[in-house]
């Protein structure tokens, strides 16, 4: 006796394919779908499983490349750009140098107050106070005069 093939997936339409493919969720596919094919006599389940098959779909027909020119920006605009970007990205290097010159000056101006209201010279301050290295003493392991011997459980 012969089997006869069962199909696994019903047939689908190009123009649902298409439909299931500009969907953003589900629910936008069901509406959709009742509004473009009103007279269509299947289940919301057999909708369900064509919404579920969208990733298939999307494998098989990937969705167009947008054409050049919405996105796109032409290289002498591109050229532009970078050329106010390294101006900009200058003028805020200068900025810091600044910045760091101006802090330098302060920080020789506290350094001369500091010297003058505690009363050391820059030598002085500049002479690091030598540390005397911490020595641990050796540790000695006492050695007993018998090893004891190792025993082994069962």
């Amino acid at each position: 006796m012969e089997k006869t093939p069962i199909r696994k997936y019903q047939v689908i339409g190009e123009a649902e394919i298409d439909l299931v493919l500009q969907c953003k969720d589900s629910r936008e596919f069901y509406d959709r779908y009742a509004r473009v094919f009103p007279d269509a006599n299947k289940s919301p389940d057999s909708i369900s499983k064509i919404w579920k098959r969208k990733s298939e779909f999307a494998k098989k027909r990937p969705l167009p490349v947008p054409a050049k020119g919405t996105g796109a920006k032409s290289s002498r605009e591109i050229a532009a750009l970078i050329t106010d970007q390294t101006k900009i990205m200058k003028a805020l290097s200068s900025l810091a140098r600044e910045n760091l010159e101006v802090n330098q000056q302060i920080l020789d101006a506290l350094l001369q107050q500091n010297q003058i209201l505690t009363g050391h010279t820059e030598e002085d301050t500049k002479e690091p106070v030598p540390h005397a290295p911490l020595q641990k003493p050796a540790v000695q392991h006492i050695s007993p005069g018998m090893q004891t011997p190792i025993l082994v459980g069962s």
